[in-house]
């Protein structure tokens, strides 16, 4: 019996290797994203203050990021490449108020997003800041935080 369900599990895991590791099709996010960014209120008038932001998404959920700034000399080199992240793309717009340039989910490749073209164009156009949010365990997680963000 043992060894029917090892065989089972083994057929399952194999068959995930053959899946995509990106089944879902990648965003346009040329155009700059609307969501509200606000600082954590708890955190006010601290050190920590500039290190988190949520999100606001278009259901009215906040979503919660951590804030690393992009710099001289390599720009986007201090960002971390979390795997399995959502991760934003941040610059000001004309108000001086966050506004997100590029977003994605790294999946367990970060790379494909920090050297894609669209990084790179964020960065062109003024990206000064890379926020990552950490707390979602999923794909479909992840997804739905980008949805939620693109609704705004």
């Amino acid at each position: 019996m043992q060894h029917q369900a090892v065989a089972a599990f083994s057929r399952l895991e194999a068959s995930r290797l053959d899946a995509p590791v990106f089944d879902a099709p990648r965003r346009d996010t040329s155009r700059l994203v609307a969501a509200s960014a606000a600082p954590l209120a708890g955190l006010a008038g601290t050190a920590l203050a500039r290190r988190f932001r949520h999100w606001r998404g278009g259901s009215g959920k906040r979503h919660l990021f951590s804030v690393f700034p992009l710099g001289a000399p390599c720009p986007g080199e201090e960002a971390p490449r979390f795997a399995d992240a959502v991760v934003l793309a941040v610059g000001r717009d004309a108000a001086g108020e966050p506004c997100i340039l590029a977003m994605d989910e790294t999946g367990p490749l970060p790379e494909l997003f920090y050297d894609s073209a669209r990084f790179r164009a964020a960065l062109a156009a003024g990206a000064h800041e890379v926020h990552v949010h950490l707390l979602t365990d999923s794909a479909a997680g992840r997804a739905a935080v980008l949805r939620d963000l693109e609704a705004a």
